[in-house]
């Protein structure tokens, strides 16, 4: 190695490490303010109860307010803070768009407290990713000027930032290589293990080195119920598939609504989601809560199936309102839900089959992500991560192959390379980007 060479890989390694405290320090704020306003909003919802209709009118009013403002802010000064985010990382590292600008930050950091906390279902990991990339890109321009391959610390930072949402350092850099550059570098490897390791560091002496889930200890599992895993995974493709049709569909109609201004479509999508809140809080929100209730304990099938279908439906509508927040946390949350119910409709058609719905519930979180995202070993390393049950990862393997197959085979293409393809053809004209290779 020449010194030259010597030199820049230290500059990576440098800014690597730099991207991981930045986003380490705010992916922990944003985590703890967040955890405080879900407190508040489930607060707001059982007090409110007591004053009846008036107190309806608060709870709708205060979500639509929050959506609205969560989507001004977006329109206002940051566009592409719209939704996930990791589409436009994804544009960044693979068809050569500009870097999104500082202004995301601050954007992504207020309107995604005000959009999830206030119980739009939608995911922090969203915000940090995209927050993640954007102080990557502020880091490698001060200390990285002239590199041929500075937005290798875009990547790690929104890496990072998935780390620090879930708590989950390989997962983040597993998505890194998976789904954002689709390579394996050693100098993306350098650059996103040290802004994962250190960000997560950061998470865990701020927030507590605590597990995400609790999903009970390992178990023995007989082989045979690899076909139910397959048998599951099959179905939770049909579910992912039409979770992403239905998220596509209710875009299209949005932006069929253009006379509308967007901010009174989010405001209408925040009296929808705050009129369901009122009657069922537990079915709104990121859906950490309902992951973890589900995994911790055995909830009833009447119970799982009604969080599965109004999670399923409010999933979606809440991304069309174009406010900052992911995908991925959603998903987990409907993972379990349905995993759970899978094994409780199973046992009870079976009862010597004897499925543990925690482990389902675990298997099928990897699964219904692999389905909508087509990325299954960040989910299957994430949800790891997040429980603590490597037992889980054979079958994990199977089901995920059976969704990615399932999906695939009905036509479904991986979600965000969808979102990309719409932000571009959005973007055609006002970006100037490279010519693909013939």
């Amino acid at each position: 190695m020449t010194r030259s060479e010597l030199a820049g890989l230290v500059r990576l390694l440098a800014a690597g490490l730099v991207t991981g405290l930045a986003i380490g320090v705010v992916g922990s704020a944003f985590r703890w303010l967040l955890g405080l306003a879900n407190t508040a909003r489930d607060r707001l919802i059982a007090e409110a109860h007591a004053s009846q209709w008036q107190g309806f009118l608060a709870v709708t009013a205060t979500v639509a307010l929050c959506a609205m403002i969560a989507r001004l802010l977006v329109v206002r000064f940051a566009p592409l803070a719209s939704g996930s985010g990791v589409q436009h990382v994804e544009a960044v590292m693979r068809d050569g768009a500009p870097s999104a600008p500082a202004a995301v930050i601050p954007v992504k950091f207020v309107g995604g407290l005000l959009a999830i906390g206030a119980g739009l279902t939608l995911g922090r990991e969203g915000p940090t990713v995209q927050m993640g990339a954007a102080l990557g890109r502020i880091v490698r321009n001060l200390v990285m000027r002239g590199d041929a391959d500075r937005t290798i610390v875009d990547a790690a930072g929104a890496g990072a930032g998935l780390a620090v949402a879930f708590n989950a350092p390989i997962g983040g850099a597993i998505f890194v290589f998976e789904e954002l550059t689709h390579t394996v570098r050693p100098r993306q490897a350098l650059a996103t293990l040290a802004a994962a390791g250190v960000a997560v560091a950061v998470l865990r002496w701020s927030l507590g080195d605590l597990q995400e889930f609790r999903a009970g200890p390992s178990t023995d599992q007989p082989l045979l119920q690899l076909l139910h895993h397959g048998a599951m995974g099959a179905a939770l493709g049909l579910v992912g598939a039409g979770y992403s049709a239905l998220s596509l569909l209710l875009l299209d109609a949005g932006d069929a609504l253009g006379r509308i201004p967007s901010i009174v479509r989010a405001g209408c999508v925040g009296l929808l989601v705050g009129t369901i809140g009122w009657f069922g809080p537990s079915l709104i929100g990121g859906g950490e809560n309902v992951a973890s209730a589900v995994l911790a304990s055995n909830p009833a099938v009447t119970a799982l199936l009604v969080l599965f279908a109004a999670r399923f439906l409010i999933g979606p509508v809440s991304y069309a309102a174009g406010t900052p927040g992911g995908i991925f946390a959603p998903l987990l949350a409907m993972g379990a839900i349905a995993g759970a119910l899978f094994a409780d409709l199973a046992n009870a058609w079976q009862p010597q089959w004897a499925l543990s719905p925690t482990t389902f519930a675990v298997v099928a979180m990897a699964a219904l992500f692999t389905a909508v995202v087509r990325a299954p070993f960040t989910g299957a390393v994430l949800t790891i991560e997040m429980t603590g049950r490597a037992d889980c990862a054979l079958p994990m393997l199977v089901a995920c192959l059976a969704a990615a197959t399932v999906a695939a085979a009905v036509g479904s293409e991986p979600i965000y390379d969808t979102l990309k393809t719409r932000m571009l053809e959005a973007q055609k004209g006002k970006w100037r980007l490279p010519s693909p290779d013939p």
